[in-house]
């Protein structure tokens, strides 16, 4: 005859093999997600030069954003 204490033993091993499996399956997801953030963040076209002077119209470019531009009010 089994003890009693037997389906409680395995079945809180069982509990404890899967939640480890569970942990490691998503800190591997979280270092997958972190990879790709991290390379989305050294990607040229995220970083902008502050310094940029803009050609001609823009879209972003506008009138009173440019530190050159000449405020018709207070002239």
């Amino acid at each position: 005859m089994t003890s009693p204490m037997d389906f409680f033993l395995k079945t809180q091993t069982a509990m404890g093999e899967g939640m480890i499996k569970f942990v490691i399956q998503n800190m591997r997801s979280y270092e997958h997600c972190l990879a790709l953030y991290s390379q989305w963040l050294n990607h040229p076209n995220f970083v902008r030069l502050q310094d940029f002077i803009p050609n001609g119209a823009d879209w972003l470019d506008h009138y009173g954003k440019r530190h050159h531009d000449v405020d018709v009010e207070k002239v």
